[in-house]
């Protein structure tokens, strides 16, 4: 399954087995919950987000849930396989900015660096409908460590919902997912199962896709079962899953995807893209169906 002209480091890795790369946040288990199950034989890599290009570039992993902006960044040419990813078409509640002081007023943030994506996105949308460039660091601040005034802070993941920030110390957020959604009428992808070029990946995609649209009817069940572990309450997480997400991908997703790369282009957060975003060329790209979960 690996690519036909091996590195020295594939051929040491070549005796593992198939091996998929997925993020570690509660928000991925409707990919990949029955994993061992719908794929025996196959090893599951939890990382964060933007760790899973690097697992992927070093051939460690097969297919990796990645960053988005890893596919125009990667120095290696890449596919999109969508059969899955990490969406929506609104608010988020995982990708939100806190900020002390209006968001026209931020002069700096502090920066979850776990996804890629998240920060590019931040970037564009400042500039776009606030119209500021605010310095960036990243890491956060200890849990004594005061900030600077008009500096906010970008969180993702599950820490929005278990490490958030007083609302009285920071009583100016913004949903990333909603922002973008405002400003473009459009959904927004976060992340996307990406492969390598020429990688022969099997009937990996379609075990994927059949894995999803067995989890999509029982969010419910998923978020009962990962909720606690996760530091989230069973019915927050139930809502999150089963109404806030967005999991299929489908032609106005990768449309979307191409709007918010050349925008990032234009700000000069990753190269322009040279073309439009390639596909595993034997994974048919499904219409955009209406998502009726409730």
């Amino acid at each position: 399954m690996r690519p036909a002209h091996p590195s020295p480091l594939t051929d040491r890795l070549r005796a593992q087995r198939p091996a998929v790369g997925c993020v570690s946040y509660l928000n991925a288990k409707p990919l990949i919950d029955g994993f061992d199950a719908a794929l025996p034989g196959h090893d599951l890599v939890l990382e964060v987000p933007a760790g899973q290009i690097d697992l992927l570039l070093a051939d460690q992993v097969d297919l990796a849930l990645c960053p988005v902006v890893d596919y125009y960044r990667s120095p290696a040419p890449l596919v999109a396989v969508p059969v899955g990813g990490i969406g929506c078409a609104g608010p988020t509640l995982t990708v939100r900015l806190f900020s002390p002081v209006p968001l026209d007023q931020i002069t700096a943030v502090r920066l979850d660096a776990d996804s890629h994506t998240s920060v590019c996105l931040l970037a564009v949308v400042l500039d776009a409908v606030y119209g500021i460039r605010p310095a960036v660091t990243v890491g956060l601040p200890g849990a004594d460590e005061p900030d600077p005034p008009g500096v906010a802070r970008l969180l993702i993941g599950d820490k929005v919902v278990t490490h958030a920030p007083a609302d009285a110390d920071f009583p100016h957020q913004l949903d990333l997912g909603g922002a973008w959604h405002e400003l473009t009428g459009r959904p927004f992808v976060f992340a996307l199962w990406l492969a390598r070029a020429g990688t022969d990946l099997g009937e990996l995609p379609s075990k994927l896709a059949a894995m999803l649209e067995a989890n999509l009817p029982r969010t419910d069940a998923i978020a009962a079962a990962y909720a606690a572990e996760h530091g989230w309450p069973v019915d927050s997480a139930a809502d999150y899953l089963g109404r806030v997400l967005r999991y299929r991908v489908g032609q106005a997703e990768l449309d979307a995807v191409e709007n918010f790369a050349r925008r990032a282009a234009t700000l000069g957060l990753i190269p322009a893209p040279a073309g439009p975003l390639l596909t595993a060329p034997t994974v048919p790209i499904a219409p955009t169906v209406e998502d009726t979960r409730a």
